[in-house]
């Protein structure tokens, strides 16, 4: 597997957990709070917005000639990172 498959595959599989979690957050709070509450705070927004950013950063990625991927490859964890903050303020909210 090339560096670009491997950066695309941890990208992948990092916001598909994400997403995951995200579902079963809204399960958990069902009973709690109103879904629209949940999918109505800013904090899910940002969750969302930051989703959004990820999977553009992997069509990026995927785009991305050789020469490219290195610089890539270190804006990843920036990526990453701002949608394990944006998690975690929603799971800190509603938990």
């Amino acid at each position: 597997m090339d560096t670009r498959d491997a950066l695309k595959q941890k990208l992948i599989s990092q916001v598909e957990e994400w997403k995951a979690d995200f579902d079963k957050l809204k399960a958990e709070t069902k009973g709690a709070y109103a879904e629209g509450q949940l999918e109505g705070s800013q904090e899910a927004k940002d969750l969302e917005s930051k989703m959004d950013e990820a999977k553009a950063f992997i069509n990026k990625v995927e785009n991305a000639n050789e020469e490219d991927i290195e610089e890539l490859k270190s804006k990843a964890e920036n990526q990453l990172d701002g949608l394990k903050n944006a998690f975690q303020n929603l799971k800190n909210k509603f938990k």
